[in-house]
């Protein structure tokens, strides 16, 4: 008999871990943001996670400010190290955890966050187009704040303005995080902003669906 190899493909898809081991302090805070916030999001696949995504949010949270600490000392150094192999250990349980739940099923696994083992789906290279693009005043005037959904594998995002004004030029500025403020801006006029996301070797995401607002 005949094998349905695409079927068999999808039934036995598992999530990746490698990249817990591989990817840079910025990235991979970046990555386990994605798979907490997309875990998250469905609930009616994954409904009670272990370890709890509060208690990851957690080790997430105390890994990033060691990460951020100015002029650590080797003490600082250390327990950094010690946090991520904390965080790290973690998202290996809540990756057994996917892949017990998902069985095997790829729609399954990335709506987890994490991505699919290579060979099993779509590889990972370029990210995906960012989503949920929105944009708000900021804390002074003058100032306007992109915000996306992270990406899994952006490096950092290219945040693109441009005032709807006669001549104005677009103007990137790139950020490791997937909100940017835009400082300086001219009140009255109305600014239209789009994100993209970029990933290791040069590549590039398309930009989001734009959005505007104007200055206060």
């Amino acid at each position: 008999m005949r094998k349905n190899l695409g079927s068999s493909l999808i039934e036995n898809a598992k999530p990746a871990i490698g990249w817990l081991n591989t990817n840079g302090e910025l990235l991979l805070i970046n990555n386990i943001t994605v798979v907490l916030n997309t875990t998250a999001e469905n609930v009616d696949i994954y409904a009670t996670p272990t370890p709890p995504l509060a208690e990851i949010t957690l080790d997430l949270g105390n890994y990033t400010t060691a990460v951020l600490l100015q002029n650590p000392s080797p003490a600082d150094t250390i327990n950094k190290i010690n946090l991520k192999l904390i965080l790290t250990n973690k998202m290996r349980l809540l990756g057994c955890y996917v892949t017990v739940t998902c069985k095997g099923n790829l729609a399954k696994i990335i709506k987890s966050g994490f991505p699919p083992q290579k060979g099993r789906g779509a590889p990972i290279g370029t990210p995906a187009q960012p989503q949920g693009l929105t944009v708000t005043h900021g804390p002074q005037l003058s100032q306007l704040v992109s915000k996306v959904s992270p990406v899994f594998g952006a490096v950092f995002y290219n945040h693109r303005i441009q005032a709807n004004t006669p001549g104005a030029v677009p103007v990137i500025v790139q950020d490791t995080a997937s909100t940017h403020t835009f400082p300086g801006l001219i009140a009255g006029v109305k600014y239209t902003i789009d994100v993209s996301a970029s990933g290791s070797g040069d590549t590039m995401s398309d930009y989001s669906s734009p959005a505007s607002l104007t200055a206060d």
